[in-house]
């Protein structure tokens, strides 16, 4: 009877437990439809909201390191897409082999917890095809995704790669609750695999624009060369680091010279070989391209099953691989002075920045914002643009968003549009309608103050409250009804505004290279030794300042820094190895050479602790007083603009800098000795740190942050500071014309107000002085 008894309450139970329902899920949103589709807040129009077929179900499974070749995807790291709804897509470039060879897309991806699963989609595209569409489930650790990519989808050459989200808070629906829904894509996680060994064959050398970068983002580059201690060759080892940077355009290159083959197993993108053929024999052996022993030869070698793709650069003699390497740049290079149409971007970012160098519209459209409808509570659009060096309107200057957008009734008073340039709030348009309105080229001045040279970003973010958001009923199924649309018939409005190059500007070089990689003079590379850390950083430093110019720096390489007075230089090396004068003139105090060392080490020998300057000066800031002041000036500087070196009749003076015990590495740039030209020096403590800190500084988002006169990168390796200039000298860029010194002038009034007030002052006299003398000769005299 008990054993009766047992099985009847085993049964029941078993029952129980199957008609439970699932746990209570606090989210106040459900979708009507949760059937994998296309996000719905993208336009009808989008061609990627509606693929021809639908996208094969991903599997979920636990990644494993795969015996097929690699193709990692992710071009700068991990990506983190944030909000309600966002999206990022940049050129994947692929040989004629992995384009026709099959594949299989993994993604690996993780998710905020906050992030209701049921209300939320991730979505890969491949040339505007849905292969992914997913809901977002991976909030307790990283899941893979495994899908197989269609035949006939990919192809030789450039291919478009898009990650979308949508994403929905699961119990929270205030507009600062979006700021906590986010989506992780892993770098090592996400790639595609072939079964076809093949597809590690790289066959010449434009084969280069399908490097791709590591599992953690990043393209290590080697070039070996066995005769690397003769004079010469470290100018061509720089060279061919140019010509490989602009094949390539990756975001985050790493450069390493070494005279022998590296056997350790870490990862490298790319191996290049440079020599002469018989030097290169011996370290090859047979897989020499046949060529070589002919003449100049830019080609791969076969592969050799280490995953390495490797490069061979070489000939009988220096004059062939001298040849083979300008064969490279040929097709990267274009003639000194000419205009650029756009900032080169698509390897991590579509589309490609356009290039504004005086007045310019800009449909949306143009810039990769496509009509979309909106149905959440916050709305974020973003763009990039670029402009030149010489641009000098960030005092006065005004760009216009001409908007054509729409938002519903249910919208309420209160809410707002923003407009941030480069993370800085630049305007804020409120919606003050109760019935919903139409914009139609609405215009919303942004202030031009954070513009700068090169690339910069503008972000549109919708803040729109509803009633229903503030009731936030628990269970309430998700609304896709739009409530905001943005129009690719927006434009982007850019008036004329002043061109003058200023130095020192370190911002310049960060941005478009400037001025080494536009004239067509050769620059002085000096380097006093040439040893594999000096030229590994001349070769990250030279290659980003390639990228960002469009074209090879010309150079000449010289360790003496009397041969560069009158040029502008470029100086690489360890601190001691900079040449004697060179620090001072660059406004760097020469004490440094011993001062500058290791936080450990900041007692000296003789175990009396180093008295520094700065510890002082942090005791003086610290003062109440000086508090106070630091208060006031940047209360007058948010509030109003206005900076003390506005207020100054004369710049102040500038104390030579002292490095501090935590930077890592130093850029500098200062005028050369004929005040003709700009010297930059890139130096560290040491070598290793030197060849480190060139490759950190040298990376997308990081490059981009070189501003004012000195910039430095903290030993964490992750941190920039910038100290700005105290006074510029100005170099005249254009021919000479009448609107541009207007232009000119009106931007540095606005930056220089005493010097502002005291000429309307005498302006006021000479015109009161003026009308007195008239009228005393007017008029009856008595």
């Amino acid at each position: 009877m008990r054993l009766v008894l047992a099985t009847l309450l085993t049964a029941l139970g078993l029952a129980a437990a199957s008609a439970q329902p699932a746990p209570f899920d606090m989210t106040p949103e459900r979708p009507a439809v949760e059937d994998a589709a296309p996000l719905p807040d993208m336009s009808e129009d989008d061609p990627r909201a509606a693929p021809a077929e639908e996208p094969q179900k991903p599997v979920l499974q636990e990644a494993t390191p795969p015996s097929e070749v690699r193709r990692y995807l992710l071009p700068d790291g991990n990506i983190q897409l944030f909000g309600e709804s966002s999206m990022r897509s940049w050129a994947v470039n692929l040989t004629a082999v992995q384009a026709a060879a099959p594949a299989r897309l993994l993604l690996r991806y993780r998710n905020a917890v906050v992030v209701a699963p049921e209300a939320s989609r991730l979505q890969v595209l491949f040339n505007d095809v849905v292969v992914i569409d997913e809901s977002t489930q991976s909030a307790a650790d990283f899941t893979t995704l495994d899908i197989e990519i269609p035949d006939d989808l990919l192809q030789a050459g450039r291919n478009e790669m898009t990650v979308r989200v949508r994403q929905r808070h699961r119990t929270d629906c205030t507009i600062q609750s979006t700021y906590e829904l986010w989506t992780e894509i892993e770098a090592g996680g996400t790639f595609m695999s072939f079964a076809d060994p093949a597809a590690s064959t790289y066959s010449s050398f434009g084969d280069l624009r399908a490097l791709s970068a590591d599992a953690q983002g990043q393209t290590r580059i080697t070039i070996v060369a066995p005769a690397m201690d003769r004079n010469d060759m470290g100018a061509d080892m720089l060279r061919l680091a140019q010509a490989i940077a602009l094949h390539s355009v990756q975001p985050n290159l790493a450069f390493s010279v070494a005279a022998t083959l590296d056997q350790s197993p870490d990862r490298q993108s790319l191996r290049v070989l440079l020599g002469s053929a018989d030097e290169l024999s011996e370290m090859a052996g047979s897989a020499l391209p046949a060529g070589a022993t002919l003449g100049p030869v830019a080609a791969f070698m076969a592969a050799n099953g280490d995953g390495f793709p490797t490069l061979v650069v070489s000939g009988r003699n220096r004059q062939d691989w001298q040849a083979a390497i300008e064969q490279m740049l040929r097709p990267v290079d274009r003639p000194p002075g000419t205009r650029r149409d756009a900032l080169i971007t698509e390897p991590w970012r579509l589309p490609n920045a356009p290039m504004i160098y005086d007045r310019r519209s800009l449909s949306f459209g143009d810039l990769g914002i496509r009509s979309a409808q909106f149905s959440g509570r916050r709305f974020t659009a973003d763009f990039q643009f670029a402009i030149p060096p010489d641009f000098y309107a960030g005092s006065y200057g005004e760009a216009r968003l001409l908007l054509d957008a729409a938002f519903a009734a249910t919208v309420k008073p209160g809410s707002l549009i923003n407009v941030y340039v480069n993370d800085n709030i630049a305007a804020s348009l409120p919606l003050t309608s109760r019935n919903g309105a139409i914009y139609r080229q609405l215009p919303v001045k942004v202030t031009m103050r954070h513009f700068r040279p090169g690339l910069n970003q503008i972000r549109l973010e919708a803040e729109l409250l509803t009633e229903q958001d503030e009731a936030c009923l628990p269970g309430a199924p998700a609304s896709d009804t739009p409530r905001f649309a943005i129009f690719d018939t927006s434009r982007f409005v850019v008036p004329d505004f002043g061109r003058i190059a200023q130095w020192p500007n370190l911002g310049a070089i960060g941005g478009t290279g400037y001025p080494y990689g536009l004239g067509s003079t050769p620059v002085a590379l000096v380097i006093e030794r040439d040893d594999p850390a000096s030229l590994s950083a001349a070769a990250n430093v030279l290659a980003r300042v390639a990228i960002v110019s469009g074209r090879p720096v010309a150079f000449t390489l010289t360790t003496s820094a009397d041969a560069a007075r009158e040029q502008d230089a470029i100086f690489v090396g360890a601190i001691n190895g900079i040449p004697a004068g060179v620090l001072a003139q660059v406004g760097v105090t020469e004490e440094s050479r011993t001062a500058w060392m290791p936080a450990a080490g900041r007692s000296n020998a003789s175990g009396e602790t180093r008295v520094d300057i700065d510890d002082w000066s942090q005791q003086v800031q610290g003062s109440r007083f000086m508090a106070w002041i630091r208060d006031v000036e940047t209360w007058f500087s948010e509030t109003f603009g206005i900076t003390p070196e506005m207020l100054r009749f004369v710049p102040r003076s500038e104390a030579a800098f002292v490095p501090r015990q935590d930077d890592a590495f130093l850029a500098v740039q200062g005028a050369n000795p004929g005040n003709s030209g700009v010297w930059t020096v890139f130096t560290a403590p040491d070598g290793g740190t030197l060849a480190r800190g060139s490759a950190v500084l040298s990376k997308h988002g990081m490059w981009e942050k070189l501003a004012g006169r000195i910039a430095t990168l903290k030993t964490d390796m992750e941190t920039v500071a910038i100290e700005p200039a105290a006074s510029t000298s100005f170099k005249q860029t254009l021919a000479p014309s009448f609107t541009n010194y207007r232009l000119i002038a009106a931007n540095w009034l606005s930056a220089n107000i005493l010097s502002y007030s005291l000429l309307l002052v005498l302006a006021c006299i000479l015109l009161g002085i003026a009308t007195s003398a008239l009228l005393s000769r007017l008029g009856r005299r008595r």
